[in-house]
């Protein structure tokens, strides 16, 4: 970091407390409570563990993406009036929160400038198993003062798992199921990944080495040669025409026997309990028979 950079995030840090200072004058700078009741969320991840974990009124501002469609489970669920915010921290701190909730995807600048601004924050762990995704509701929830709710959230997890885990296939019957998303495959280690073997697949991907999320061409796509294709596709989407923007997928046996499975893309991006709905869609297409040509699961 060079002393330029230095020099304007003290400056700009010095404005911003000044400016957080005056809006907080009547009631004190907030000190870290062990309650919280002015939260602001950066991230979707945030805005939708918010949604499970504390009341609305404690929640002062949420991300830009609160509402995307697309991308968000808790689209519609925040009201209007609460601001939706760019992990910014100059509106972060016009907010006037006692925590603010960020994620380690945030942009690194605004990390740093809200750990040197005095505000009391929590970042997210990053969650790449439901196992990672339990202590995630814990840790936060002991944060929000919260530590009961954390734990319903938790439990209601546990059990959805395990109806799943009662229903799974035996190792030799379950589904290779590719993820696939712009010619990016989802491997081990990844949220997919963990919704796919809670589902009773396996992850082919995975199986082929792949690690993490990465983008492949198409002849090793083939090469992979799934018994079930997984395409994320918003409500209002076409998964023939997604098909037909690669048409070499067409000669993917998956697709020619027509073993496509489709969800929302919010179910298979996101890293809050959210997930365990994408596990059981995918689990009902794999053991009902409902795998049809080009999306045999409702959306």
């Amino acid at each position: 970091m060079s002393c330029g950079t230095r020099r304007s995030d003290r400056l700009l840090l010095t404005a911003l407390a000044a400016l957080w200072l005056a809006g907080c004058a009547a009631g004190g700078v907030p000190q870290a409570p062990a309650r919280p009741e002015r939260i602001c969320s950066v991230s979707l991840a945030g805005d939708e563990l918010l949604a499970l974990l504390v009341p609305v009124e404690r929640v002062v501002c949420v991300s830009a993406l609160a509402d995307d469609p697309e991308t968000s489970n808790v689209a519609g669920f925040y009201p209007p009036a609460i601001p939706r915010l760019s992990a910014n921290i100059e509106p972060v701190i016009a907010s006037r929160p006692d925590l603010v909730v960020a994620a380690p995807w945030n942009e690194g600048g605004f990390l740093r400038l809200l750990a040197r601004s005095g505000i009391p924050s929590l970042v997210l762990d990053e969650v790449r198993d439901f196992d990672g995704l339990r202590a995630l509701v814990v840790r936060l929830g002991e944060r929000l003062g919260e530590p009961e709710r954390a734990r319903a959230v938790v439990a209601d997890l546990d059990r959805r798992l395990e109806a799943l885990r009662s229903r799974r296939p035996e190792p030799g019957a379950r589904p290779r199921v590719l993820s696939l998303s712009h010619s990016v495959v989802a491997g081990a280690g990844t949220t997919v990944d963990a919704l796919i073997r809670a589902a009773g697949g396996r992850n082919a991907a995975a199986e082929a080495g792949v690690t993490g999320h990465r983008k492949l061409s198409v002849e090793r796509i083939l090469a992979i040669d799934p018994d079930v294709l997984l395409l994320g596709f918003d409500p209002g989407g076409s998964p023939d025409a997604a098909l037909a923007s690669t048409p070499a997928l067409a000669s993917m046996r998956a697709v020619r026997e027509g073993r496509v499975v489709v969800l929302p893309p919010r179910l298979l991006t996101t890293v809050s309990p959210h997930l365990i709905e994408g596990a059981e869609r995918l689990a009902a297409a794999l053991g009902s028979g409902r795998v049809a040509r080009h999306g045999g699961i409702e959306r």
